[in-house]
């Protein structure tokens, strides 16, 4: 299921040192807040979710079938409508998250935005949403897909390598019922060898 989920920006309004007019504002600001939560209802986040993520990949695919003759303005245009585009998807997947946290897809929240940066070779960021969401969701299954793509990630990605966090990753991928006998094999191998790095391993 895809979530998409915005940011409201809440900005504290200054009233006059009065305290009845102080009063007055603060629950003038308490009954804007609440009206806006009514508006953001599940249901209508699904609905940006799919309008955005559908708009997402319509402007991804065109990007993808530019060729090297395109118009370079046309080319800037699509890549910021894109970056426009991510960026509202990311504030939308977050907004899901801080407001319905106790919701069964909020973590799906958090592996959206992983996706995202991940995606876009934003490593270090989408790795921090995956911690984010072990830390909230403890409970969580991770898909095998995703614990293979942080290890993997760590391993040869990320720079300086940090052994602790890699043979972590490895051993929860050993730890999951979902991993076959054949990767068994691999992430053990892994593991004998996991103080050489991409470039000894090949030489």
């Amino acid at each position: 299921m895809r979530l998409i989920i915005s940011f409201f920006a809440l900005t504290l309004i200054l009233g006059a040192c009065n305290t009845d007019k102080n009063d007055q504002s603060q629950r003038k600001f308490e009954k804007s807040v609440d009206q806006k939560r009514e508006v953001l209802s599940k249901e209508a986040l699904n609905s940006q979710i799919l309008l955005l993520n559908d708009s997402l990949k319509n402007l991804s695919i065109s990007r993808f079938m530019m060729d090297a003759k395109s118009d370079q303005t046309e080319r800037i245009a699509i890549e910021t409508k894109i970056s426009v585009l991510r960026q509202e998807l990311i504030n939308q997947n977050l907004e899901y998250f801080r407001i319905f946290s106790k919701d069964s897809l909020a973590p799906y929240c958090l592996i959206n935005i992983y996706g995202i940066y991940d995606n876009i070779k934003a490593y270090d960021l989408s790795l921090n949403y995956l911690d984010t969401l072990e830390y909230y969701y403890p409970e969580f299954e991770l898909p095998n897909l995703i614990l293979d793509l942080r290890a993997v990630t760590l391993d040869y990605v990320i720079k300086p390598r940090d052994i602790s966090k890699i043979k972590k990753a490895y051993e929860e991928l050993l730890k999951s019922p979902d991993t076959n006998d054949e990767d068994a094999k691999r992430y053990k191998s892994r593991l004998l060898n996991i103080d050489k790095g991409f470039n000894d391993l090949i030489n």
